[in-house]
């Protein structure tokens, strides 16, 4: 699934990404929820202790992003990734 992600990502930005993602159909409702929560997990990788609070905030909005994509594949998941976002 990472191969996936490397061959689209390149001039992609994080939420065309994830729409791309939630819209390819060649591939199965897990698959697709798979490499969205993959594409979330990359985005908290890269940040560091010296990421800006600006750059930790635009990760969570995408996080949100992203989950919101996983709810219109998959509600009952992608609700409860929203419910837990600030918990």
């Amino acid at each position: 699934m990472y191969n996936y992600l490397i061959n689209t990502m390149e001039d992609t930005t994080i939420r065309q990404l994830a729409e791309k993602i939630a819209k390819d159909f060649a591939i199965s409702v897990k698959q697709r929820t798979d490499l969205l929560l993959e594409l979330d997990a990359n985005q908290y990788t890269n940040l560091g202790s010296d990421s800006t609070k600006t750059e930790k905030t635009k990760v969570k909005a995408d996080s949100k992003f992203i989950y919101k994509n996983i709810k219109g594949i998959d509600e009952v998941t992608g609700k409860m990734l929203l419910n837990h976002m600030d918990v």
